[in-house]
């Protein structure tokens, strides 16, 4: 079958750029690529049809061979940087319009947050500093958090999305039992509030994916309660 658009889905974003579509157009054939099970979930109220799988450069050719597309419209992660470089590639190679969905970026105005470029300048700093760290960036990172930190099984306090492959993650990247929350989104200022205080953290460390992740009351969180914040930067665009 041949698609109108690819969208690269699996965040809010995405289904911002789907809704968009179909309100123009409501018979635009839409075909969406997600990592998982979870952002095909996301979408089961389109009628759109859905690829579910992580794809590297040969995977996303074969699935534009099979499923030709007119279009291709990156609405990935911010720091799904080489994704969308992948996925422009493939575009290029195929000579299919290729256009990068830029989620919002926000200014913050607290002073305690501290710019990072990336994990490992925030495992340096984290070194430099005393105290517990609330980590809110996700199980992919997890492991290199703890192999990289001094004292990490007793300074570390993450929290992952609360399903079998995030608090499995945890669990064998070293994480004690009671230093993993295993929650959804959204979270609110007091949700992040009662973290901070149950896990007596001094600094919390976040990624900047912006309003839509959670950025805006993460901040309020720690102004509130005055601890520190450590906030990698989002790559840059491409």
């Amino acid at each position: 079958m041949k698609y109108n658009v690819l969208v690269i889905a699996g965040t809010t974003e995405s289904r911002q750029v789907i809704e968009k579509l179909l309100g123009e157009n409501p018979n635009e054939r839409i075909l969406a690529s997600v990592a998982t099970e979870l952002g095909k979930e996301m979408l089961l109220e389109y009628d759109i049809d859905v690829h579910v799988g992580r794809l590297d450069q040969d995977g996303f050719l074969a699935l534009l061979k099979e499923n030709p597309c007119e279009k291709i419209i990156d609405a990935s992660h911010p720091f799904a940087k080489i994704v969308s470089e992948t996925v422009k590639k493939v575009a290029e190679s195929a000579d299919i319009p290729y256009e990068r969905y830029e989620r919002t970026n926000l200014q913050y105005d607290y002073e305690g947050i501290v710019h990072v470029k990336d994990v490992q300048e925030a495992i340096t700093l984290l070194n430099e500093l005393k105290g517990n760290v609330f980590l809110t960036t996700g199980v992919n990172t997890a492991a290199a958090y703890m192999s990289g930190i001094e004292n990490g099984a007793e300074r570390l306090f993450i929290r992952v999305l609360d399903n079998v492959s995030s608090l499995e993650g945890c669990a064998k990247a070293g994480y004690p039992e009671g230093h993993v929350f295993g929650k959804m989104p959204p979270f609110t200022v007091e949700d992040n509030v009662k973290l901070i205080r149950e896990t007596e953290a001094e600094v919390l460390v976040s990624k900047d994916s912006g309003k839509t992740g959670g950025v805006d009351v993460k901040v309020e969180a720690c102004r509130q309660t005055g601890i520190k914040m450590i906030l990698i930067d989002r790559p840059n665009a491409l």
